[in-house]
């Protein structure tokens, strides 16, 4: 619909019918510092201007030959398959579901999406997706709480900080208590009122956790206790072990490495699965497939929405009442592209080449590697001068890796490295004549 200002007439006849004089009176509430008088726009300009300072502006972005950072947004190859069926109409131009049986070929999309998915992590059930790994875990969390009515949850050490931001704010709401622990110091944290543990792997450090050890703890110390796991780059489920095969109750991800581009941050996609018993208790929508009531057609339909806050707010399980359509179809035709294979050399080669700058950079004066464990993907690295790493990998035109004070303040000098089958030979060949720029020999004589 075009957009109509409103004219003089317009706003009066409306302030009328409120009860208001002006609009000055109407927003009198808003700080008058807060109030801008007039706008500072420049005034309008044709198209091919238009093009042209767009053009300008474009410019100012920074386009990296390769990147070695991670944290929860990855770069991945994608295959042109997945933009060639995201970018048809009917599906890019289409949002969720709501008139659901009219809509059988985006029901359908989301109904193969679900099988993948449930196939892919050998877990009995997966949903239509949430907004992105971090608001998964939080659902997660509470739907812990409705199923064994317990209002804390153990979060493991190595969760992304994000997603642990996102839990307290989801929690803070419920009322639901969170308690942190290292595999530790668990079986002391667990108690009778604990709904959930949490936990990540790899985790946002890399490591591969010991998932069979962590759910042995759990289970022989606080039986009624659920098991959550989540992902950032469920890339890895091409060669590790998937969620179903280890008794995990629920498990979620960020399935933004499946065919969706790292773009300015997002958009992600939440996959959310669990055991079939917890399958009325999970949040969000399920497509399901059925047959005509006096024939043999079968069609899609949007099932199980009653507990959601659109159709029953005060018995809703959850607020979220939609998912993210466009982003599940890429997922599904990116993991459809790379088929039974595809995936675990993916997965191998995210390894492999991780394992590579690992021992590389271990060899290099000044720099130590801290992680304890196997990794996927990323890594900790304690550097000479991590300042002056960042700064020869953009001269390199390299996305540098993450500087962890970012998130942990002691974590002084450390970084998070990043390595995928994006980077080439060439690429990490650069990122190490940038670390052996800032080595500590080299430092030391400047």
């Amino acid at each position: 619909m075009d957009f109509v200002p409103h004219d003089d007439k317009t706003v009066k006849e409306m302030l009328n019918v409120i009860g208001v004089k002006s609009l000055q009176e109407l927003f009198q509430d808003v700080p008058s510092d807060l109030i801008i008088e007039k706008l500072n726009l420049s005034s309008g300009l044709s198209e091919p201007d238009l093009i042209r300072q767009l053009e300008k502006i474009s410019h100012k972005n920074k386009v990296y030959s390769s990147s070695f950072l991670g944290a929860g947004c990855y770069f991945h190859y994608i295959p042109s398959l997945v933009d060639f069926v995201t970018s048809r109409s009917e599906f890019y131009t289409a949002y969720t579901p709501y008139q659901a049986e009219a809509s059988q070929g985006y029901l359908q999309a989301i109904y193969e999406y679900q099988t993948m998915i449930s196939r892919l992590t050998q877990m009995d059930v997966a949903n239509a997706s949430m907004y992105d790994g971090s608001t998964a875990l939080a659902e997660a969390a509470i739907m812990s709480t409705i199923i064994t009515r317990k209002s804390s949850v153990i979060l493991l050490r190595g969760i992304h900080p994000e997603y642990v931001e996102v839990i307290r704010t989801y929690c803070w709401g419920q009322n639901i208590n969170i308690k942190s622990a290292n595999e530790e110091n668990l079986k002391d944290m667990l108690s009778d009122d604990v709904a959930a543990v949490l936990f990540q792997s790899p985790n946002f450090f890399g490591d591969i956790e010991d998932v069979s050890n962590i759910i042995k703890n759990v289970r022989d110390n606080c039986p009624n206790c659920l098991i959550i796991q989540v992902m950032t780059d469920p890339t890895c489920l091409g060669v590790l072990k998937p969620p179903g095969a280890t008794d995990v109750d629920i498990f979620v991800a960020e399935g933004q490495s499946f065919g969706i581009t790292p773009s300015f941050g997002g958009p992600g996609l939440g996959i959310f699965t669990a055991k079939q018993k917890y399958l009325r208790k999970m949040p969000g929508r399920l497509i399901g497939k059925t047959k005509e009531i006096n024939g043999e057609k079968e069609g899609f339909i949007l099932t199980l929405q009653a507990r959601e806050q659109h159709i029953r707010r005060e018995k809703a399980s959850s607020n979220i009442c939609t998912n993210q359509a466009l982003c599940s179809l890429a997922a599904l035709t990116y993991l459809l592209a790379l088929g039974r294979t595809g995936l675990k050399e993916v997965a191998k080669q995210n390894i492999q080449k991780t394992h590579y700058v690992k021992q590389k950079l271990s060899e290099i004066p000044g720099y130590k590697i801290l992680n304890k464990k196997p990794t996927y993907n990323e890594f900790l690295v304690k550097c000479p001068d991590i300042e002056f790493l960042i700064e020869q990998c953009r001269q390199q035109e390299l996305l540098p890796p993450l500087k962890l004070t970012n998130y942990y303040p002691e974590m002084k000098s450390i970084a998070l490295v990043c390595v995928t089958e994006m980077n080439s030979k060439q690429s990490i060949n650069n990122f190490l004549e940038a670390a052996r720029s800032a080595s500590k020999d080299n430092v030391e004589g400047q």
